[in-house]
């Protein structure tokens, strides 16, 4: 499990009114907090080949109406070092999702997707992927 604070999309996160951020431990824990249902919200950073980051981004960017078949069949492999870097958080009780795929680039990670947030639903046949 990522540390939250440490995701690319922590700012967008943060900004999100369905999400609550709250420290504890003098400051040194973040928690965030699903508002509609209070569960709490957990990152995870995969590492991905280039085939199944090409894969993800193309499933990522279908209409939404489209999302739960799309993901039917694929299971994305996380592997060291690879191409594509997905950030995906989620809340424990698989109602929201929220994902960020990004692309090695000479140096560093940049996003090729904007953060998607799912809900739902959709946040649980995402979240299959994951």
């Amino acid at each position: 499990m990522a540390n939250i604070k440490n995701l690319q999309m922590w700012n967008d996160i943060c900004v999100d009114a369905r999400i609550s951020i709250k420290k504890s431990l003098f400051g040194f824990r973040t928690v965030a907090l699903y508002n509609p249902t209070g569960s709490i919200i957990d990152a995870h950073v995969l590492e991905l080949s280039s085939d199944d980051g090409e894969q993800l981004k193309h499933i990522l960017s279908a209409p939404r109406e489209e999302i739960s078949k799309a993901v039917a069949g694929f299971r994305p492999k996380a592997i060291t070092n690879g191409n594509y870097l997905a950030e995906v958080c989620t809340s424990r009780d698989g109602n929201y999702l929220a994902v960020n795929l990004l692309q090695f680039s000479i140096i560093n990670y940049e996003p090729v997707t904007d953060v998607l947030v799912f809900e739902g639903d959709e946040a649980r046949a995402v979240g299959k992927l994951f």
